[in-house]
């Protein structure tokens, strides 16, 4: 099914829509336009009606319509089709188009996550900037098992690293951020520092790309080989690309630091009282008894 609801839904514009052109490709409204709403048996397949089969559908623009439905809670689970019967002019024949969507329970459509929304959120930055977010566009190619033959070269993978590993990364890349003079350490998870200093972002998912870079450099290295045989030479050496991939982020995340150092305040050490409270103030912060001085007459 290529869209689902679940029980309690209101379906309204953008759910279940239909869009009409006329022959010119322009927008054009249907002389006549109604819809069936029918339940799909799953055993016999068979259709089974709900309600009229000419329900009207709303219209809020030229050549627009679409099914505003109340889907109740003890509605049944499964298959549904929309059934959109229309004609272009008085004397055109009727056409018929199906649209389908599936019904599901409350349980069903929950879906729950071991990250917080701010480690997931994270994580699908650091997933853009590996350009390992869509898999199903973005095709990756790896070569082929030792055990392997030639002919699955060509095998198409998903993506490169799973949400734990990168989650992993990031870590561990705010770790080393926090080790940087000056001492961060109250930005202890990835959530804090999210919601207390979102302009480090970046800088934590280039320590993120490094980690990222040197594991696959790592396993890499294991698998990089040369193989020939009746002529036909293979040879797979990835891990100094990925070296070259880790040196760059690492110089990103040098300049990051640097930056950290001359914009991160210093809360203790640099603190003087502003008016004279004795000599020892012109080392620190101002211990022990007062000692009076020309400044205290200023």
């Amino acid at each position: 099914m290529s869209v689902a609801f679940k029980q309690g839904d209101t379906i309204g514009r953008g759910d279940l829509d239909i869009f009409l052109s006329n022959s010119n490709g322009n927008v054009a409204n249907a002389y006549e336009i109604f819809f069936g709403l029918y339940y799909v048996d799953p055993i016999t397949t068979a259709e089974v009606l709900i309600g009229g089969d000419k329900r009207q559908p709303m219209n809020p623009s030229v050549g627009e319509y679409y099914a505003a439905l109340a889907i109740p809670m003890g509605s049944t689970v499964g298959d549904y089709r929309i059934r959109w019967t229309f004609k272009e002019f008085s004397s055109s024949p009727y056409q018929q188009v199906v649209q389908e969507f599936n019904v599901v329970g409350e349980a069903l459509i929950t879906t729950t996550t071991k990250y917080t929304q701010c480690e997931q959120d994270m994580i699908h930055k650091l997933r853009i900037l590996l350009r390992d977010q869509n898999p199903d566009k973005f095709y990756h190619f790896r070569p082929p098992e030792h055990e392997g033959s030639i002919g699955r070269y060509n095998q198409v993978f998903g993506y490169i690293w799973e949400d734990e590993e990168l989650l992993e990364y990031l870590e561990r890349s705010l770790d080393w951020w926090n080790m940087m003079p000056p001492e961060t350490e109250m930005l202890s998870d990835i959530d804090k520092l999210v919601r207390s200093k979102p302009a480090w972002r970046t800088a934590i998912l280039w320590g993120a790309i490094v980690h990222a870079a040197t594991a696959l450099a790592f396993n890499w290295v294991a698998d990089e080989f040369d193989y020939s045989i009746g002529g036909v030479s293979l040879s797979i050496e990835k891990s100094s690309k990925y070296e070259g991939l880790k040196s760059n982020a690492e110089g990103q995340l040098q300049i990051a630091t640097e930056a950290k150092q001359r914009t991160t305040k210093y809360m203790r050490s640099l603190q003087q009282p502003r008016f004279g409270r004795g000599v020892r103030s012109a080392f620190g912060p101002h211990v022990g008894s007062s000692v009076l001085s020309p400044r205290k007459f200023v």
